[in-house]
């Protein structure tokens, strides 16, 4: 590892135990202590660092605020990249709406600069102190989803390194050889993101009897484009600090919804930490379900039976639920799969959870994996 010494200044290239250890994990709750870490503040530092991890075939893991959940950026003897010395905004366009960030940015360093333009990225993280770059890597779902459509869809251009260290610009379609890869097809420097307008959510709150009339209120609701159509049984919705019963929430990013300002905010807000809440509650293993909606309920009827909350992006068709132990987790991720479902990839798949990506996923890896990183230095492990 000592080549990687003359690649960064002294002070960003940390072997001590205490910083290795700070390293070590994630949010996910996976460890694995790296040999080394290194912090590029420019393109040129991570450039050597690439190069010379193909020469010496070292295993390069991008590495953001570790806020991630599926250990995709943990590691054994690998090398850290901590990329959030990739910290620019600059460049709005306030005609096209986009503006030019830095993968290392966190969201709320860039809802604070984005609000003094009167603007917002609508793509709201659980965490926001999770970065741009990682958000982008794992491609991650949020409520808004349902009316912007996930990362892909906002990410305008992309300045990244391939594994072998080349520099590009990936537009358009391109776009997606990086994004949703986390971190195994390339390392992203700069994002060129859309925004919209900044806007203060107003919610509908319907209460329903049984998971039909549940589907047969998103339905209604779908063709008034709200933000977000999102699902709560009894169990989440007195977590939201609602009434015991069954509810299907609806937000919007303008007037349509009967809560308004305030209690709007502490409705949508209620909802958008709700899986901190279970968490705090002991519920710290989230399983996520991506269904046919003829699936749906089925998988609402076994976190019932289990005595389990289950919510979740309604009109994503993806339900979620809290379970206290990884050998429950397992076997409701199972339940999922024999469902014919895919319990996960709403924030990525990494090492946690990789054994469920879907198999044509894994065979695009491996194509890409050809073209942009045949030596696979580039997070070895992660997804397939």
């Amino acid at each position: 590892m000592k080549v990687l010494r003359r690649t960064v200044l002294k002070d960003d290239y940390l072997d001590d135990e205490e910083s290795l250890l700070a390293y070590s994990y994630d949010a996910s709750g996976a460890e694995g202590k790296p040999t080394v870490v290194v912090k590029p503040r420019h393109a040129e530092q991570l450039r050597r660092i690439l190069v010379n991890a193909n020469q010496y075939r070292l295993a390069i893991v991008p590495r953001g605020s570790g806020t991630g959940v599926r250990a995709g950026a943990v590691c054994k003897e690998g090398v850290i990249v901590d990329m959030r010395g990739f910290d620019s905004i600059n460049n709005y366009d306030k005609q096209r709406k986009t503006i030019d960030v830095g993968a290392g940015v966190t969201y709320n360093k860039l809802c604070t600069a984005l609000a003094k333009l009167g603007m917002c990225f609508p793509l709201e993280p659980l965490n926001e102190n999770a970065t741009i770059g990682g958000l982008a890597a794992v491609n991650q779902v949020t409520e808004e989803s349902f009316k912007y459509g996930d990362w892909h869809e906002l990410i305008e251009q992309v300045e990244c390194f391939d594994g072998l260290g080349r520099f590009g610009t990936l537009k358009g379609d391109d776009v997606s050889k990086v994004v949703g890869w986390e971190g195994t097809t390339g390392v992203l420097v700069k994002l060129r993101i859309k925004l919209v307008k900044n806007f203060s959510p107003t919610i509908d709150t319907i209460q329903v009897d049984g998971f039909t009339e549940a589907m047969a209120e998103a339905t209604k609701a779908a063709a008034k484009k709200p933000l977000a159509i999102e699902y709560l049984d009894p169990f989440a919705a007195e977590a939201c600090g609602l009434s015991q019963e069954e509810y299907v929430l609806i937000a919007y990013d303008d007037d349509q919804g009967s809560y308004k300002r305030e209690a709007a905010v502490k409705v949508w807000r209620a909802r958008k930490r709700l899986n901190q809440t279970l968490w705090n509650d002991g519920l710290v293993y989230e399983v996520e379900a991506s269904l046919e909606e003829d699936h749906l309920e089925a998988f609402m009827k076994k976190c019932r039976a289990a005595q389990l909350p289950c919510y979740g992006h309604l009109g994503l068709g993806i339900l979620i639920t809290g379970v206290k132990t990884r050998h429950e987790a397992e076997r409701f991720r199972n339940n999922v799969v024999a469902l014919g479902g895919v319990p996960g990839g709403k924030r990525g798949y990494g090492r946690a959870a990789k054994a469920y990506a879907p198999a044509e996923m894994k065979k695009q890896l491996i194509r890409l994996k050809e073209e942009r990183d045949y030596n696979h230095v580039l997070n070895p492990g992660v997804i397939a």
